[in-house]
């Protein structure tokens, strides 16, 4: 046998091999670690987020829980319970607010006097100082547009006064109404 061996020249340069194994094995590796991490940290959002849903059913399920309690404390006949139920209830306030109605009666003194020709854009509601948007200006208690005085500022009306004493009361709600009826 003949082996035949190669000439290796002392000038031919030095070079290294690729890298392309470490960095395969390098990428193979973090690959491996991160997708389980990533899938866990999406598991451990979820979860956080159905706990999160579950939370805005706490009042439902405190009024079902006190509904439960009424129905047993009825049907024990517990006088104690119902009456602490019953104090609870005469307890709490509610507050309506209701659009004021004011029935004026029609003054035929003086036929001079031109309706009050308003659109009202809004009422600006203060205890003290209260203002009122009529035909894009606004106005306050004293002022005086058509002829007629400001009287008073409501928190859905407007009271107006006319030199001869006749009263006109612009309610918020008039243009919807009248826009409902036709």
């Amino acid at each position: 046998m003949s082996a035949k061996i190669k000439k290796i020249s002392v000038a031919t340069p030095y070079r290294e091999e690729t890298i392309r194994i470490p960095v395969l094995i390098t990428i193979l590796a973090v690959a491996l670690i991160t997708v389980p991490l990533v899938m866990w940290i999406l598991k451990i959002n979820n979860e956080g987020t159905r706990s999160a849903n579950v939370a805005r059913f706490d009042s439902l399920i405190a009024s079902v829980n006190k509904d439960v309690r009424t129905v047993r404390a009825l049907l024990g006949n517990d006088a104690a319970e119902l009456a602490a139920m019953r104090d609870a209830r005469n307890a709490a306030v509610v507050t309506l607010i209701v659009p004021e109605v004011v029935i004026v009666e029609e003054n035929s003194r003086n036929q001079n006097i031109k309706p009050l020709q308003v659109e009202m854009d809004g009422i600006y509601w203060s205890p003290s100082k209260p203002l009122v948007s009529l035909n894009g200006d606004t106005y306050r208690v004293g002022d005086i547009i058509q002829g007629y005085e400001i009287i008073s500022i409501g928190k859905t009306a407007v009271h107006f006064q006319a030199a001869d004493g006749t009263e006109v009361v612009k309610d918020m709600y008039d243009d919807l109404l009248k826009g409902s009826r036709q």
